[in-house]
Formats: C-alpha cells, structure tokens, sequence
C-alpha cells in the first residue's frame, strides 16, 4: 500500500454511525478494497471518525484524530451506502447517518442470509433463548425466518417448538406422528417440514395450525438435514445411507432424486461419509457438511463430482472434525458447525477464522459448545446455536 493526498465520496456496508468529530486529518491508501478500507477503520490504533472509498481507483481515505466514536455498527446490506460530506473543522455531531438504504440483494428468500465485513466478530459468550426445561435435551434443527420468528425441534420431547419475533414465550407446539426428529425446514408460505423417518419412513408437512401432519416424501432412513431451494425442491442428507436426495414439492407423484453421494461410504469427489447438515445457494450449488470425511462438499447444479471447499486437505482453509452444519452468509461465505472441534469457523475475503466455541475445548459455560450441529442467522446477524450436550438453544450476538 502507498500512502497519498486524497478527497470525499461513498462506501457502502455502514449502518447506524454516531461520532463526535473534532478537527479532523485524513490518511489516504491505495490499492485497497473496500472491506480492507472497513477493517483499517475498524482497526486503527488512532481513533477514526469516518472513511470514504473509491471504487474507480481503488482508494480508501481515513479521517482520524481527537475523535470520540460512541458506536460503530457493521451489519447486513451490502447496497446502503453513507455520505460523508463537507466534514467542518469546528466540533459536528453526526447521528445515525444512513443515506440511501436498500434492500438486500437476497429480497427474495424467506430466510436469513445477512452479509458481513470481513472484519464481523461476535461476542464470545453466548446468551441462553431456551434450556432443557423449555425444549428438551438434544435441540435437532433451528430455523428462523424473515420475521425472526423461531422453530426448534426436539429429538428427546419428539416436538417443534415456535417463537415469534422477540418473544421468550412459546406461541405454538407442534407434536403427534413423528418421533427421533433430526432436523426441520420452513418453507416460503410458512408449512414446517419435519423429519420424520427414523420411526415411520417419511417427511412430513404441517400447514398452520394444523393438528396433523401429511407425508410428502418417502425415505428409506432419517433426514439428518433438510432444505428448500427457491425451486420448491426439497433436500435431505441421508447420514446413515451416505447419500443425499431432492424431491420436487409441486409434483406430488413424483419420486426423490439422488443428488450428491450414491450410497456406499467413501471419500473421493463423487462419496460422502455421514453427510449432516445441506445448503442450497441461489443458483442451486449444493453444499453438505460431510461429517465424516472431515470436509465441505460442494456439488454444482447436475453434477455428481464435488469440490471440498473446507478441511485439511485443501489448503488455505481449515481443518474440520465431524462437521454437521453449513449456512452461507449473503456473500456467499461459508459458517460452519466444526463439531468435533466444539466451534464455529467460517470464512470471509480474509480466509477461515474462528467466530464462536474458541477455546479448543467443549464446556457448559457461555464461551464454550459441546456438541453443537444446529444453527441459523436473525436478521441481525446473530448466531442461533442448537448446543445438544449443554441442553439449550442460544444464541451468539453480532458486534
């Protein structure tokens, strides 16, 4: 990086700035991307009070000195953008500057796929949504919509559980049929879609408020994970058959479709070993936390030959023990559910890192996982962690 002269314009990915500004110097590099921009910020041993970026030469300018920042937010929309301009010398309160906030580029879906700076971290201890009195011992999939409202199942008590948007009580309980749950999915009109094939061979569907539920595929053992693309296609990761099969919800007569793994147990491009948790991104690429292999798998739309692109044999990312779940951020940036280690890792522009369980060792206090194999982002960008051994449900707030 060079440093150089510089001057004012936009940069995207801030949300909710308050700062005091004193008479200010600005520092300007070169070469840089934006996100580098973000983390200089973030990081500067001085204290910052804004930075502007320029995407047609690449520059990043930094305004610093007797500066007294109350609080500086990174969250999840890529497209606002905030407008530092005509900063004066004299002393300015700036407030809650947010300029020209869109939507996310992911409108369309009805779950969370919040996009983070590279520099995103989160507290280390968790904070307890729900404990073994509320929903049993070995919580077995958390999904949480648009709405933040919160499903959990569990394998112990043989139900599904539901909050809404920031509510500590149940608003709705779902049981009868189904038993030895492993996981659940919510479609996009709000039907719950429930594993239920340890006892009874099948996936089932409940409407709302619905006191039964319907089969709508049939399945030879449990779906370990569950998922529904923006196609209405239905995923479920077979660990005990080392196969992974879709099936097509507007065509109720149709049959599942192996999509990933054939089987039998191996380790090469085309096998899986224990598959747990499945994504399905935008454009149908499939990713499985293939537990047993020690690695994530991704399989592009068709093809039966998958790409590890997480565990110790591939350099440059991370090794893995007994990965049981994957969620893609909204910049495509893999978190994963690193059981075996007792953590959470994910990637970002910067590499792999650890975000949450970073001791290197399982435990019952709020830093520390034991067994986790569920989670699922809010709105927000918080981290819901289904903690099986610890017998609660909580959840890891974003900085």
């Amino acid at each position: 990086m060079q440093i150089v002269s510089g001057s004012l314009t936009q940069v995207p990915v801030i949300h909710n700035v308050s700062m005091h500004v004193s008479h200010f110097n600005s520092t300007t590099i070169i070469n840089s991307t934006c996100d580098q921009c973000i983390c200089l910020m973030l990081m500067n041993v001085t204290p910052i009070s804004s930075f502007n970026y320029f995407r047609n030469n690449k520059t990043c300018e930094i305004f610093s000195e007797a500066v007294v920042t109350s609080q500086v937010s990174l969250v999840s929309n890529s497209n606002s953008s905030v407008y530092f301009i005509s900063l004066p010398i004299d002393d300015i309160q700036l407030t809650t500057a947010v300029i020209e906030e869109n939507t996310s580029s992911f409108t369309g879906l009805w779950y969370n796929r919040p996009m983070f700076s590279p520099c995103a971290s989160w507290y280390p201890d968790a904070t307890t949504f729900a404990n073994e009195s509320t929903i049993g011992s070995c919580t077995h999939g958390i999904f949480i919509d648009a709405y933040n409202t919160l499903y959990a199942g569990s394998y112990s008590h043989n139900l599904v559980k539901v909050w809404a948007n920031g509510s500590s009580t149940v608003t709705r309980t779902i049981q009868g049929g189904f038993s030895e749950l492993y996981s659940l999915f919510v479609s996009m009109n709000g039907d719950v879609y429930i594993d239920n094939g340890e006892s009874n061979g099948q996936v089932d569907k409940w409407i709302s408020n619905a006191m039964n539920g319907t089969r709508v595929m049939n399945i030879s053992a449990p779906c370990f994970g569950l998922f529904i693309d923006t196609n209405n296609t239905l995923y479920c990761s077979l660990a005990n058959l080392n196969k992974v099969l879709k099936f097509d919800l507007t065509n109720v007569s149709g049959t599942p479709v192996m999509v990933a793994g054939n089987g039998s147990s191996g380790s090469t491009s085309s096998l899986l070993h224990s598959p747990w948790g499945i994504y399905v991104d935008t454009d149908f690429t499939l990713y499985v936390a293939d537990a047993g292999n020690n690695r994530i798998q991704c399989f592009k739309f068709g093809e039966l030959n998958g790409t590890t692109v997480a565990g110790a044999t591939v350099p440059g990312t991370i090794p893995l023990s007994d990965p049981s779940g994957v969620v893609l951020d909204g910049n495509g940036y893999l978190f994963i559910m690193d059981t075996g280690h007792n953590r959470i890792v994910a990637s970002s522009s910067a590499g792999f890192r650890c975000v949450a369980g970073c001791s290197g060792h399982n435990g019952s206090t709020a830093d520390t996982l034991y067994s986790a194999r569920y989670m699922a982002f809010d709105t927000y960008g918080n981290i819901f962690v289904g903690d099986d051994d610890n017998g609660i449900i909580g959840y890891l707030k974003t900085k």
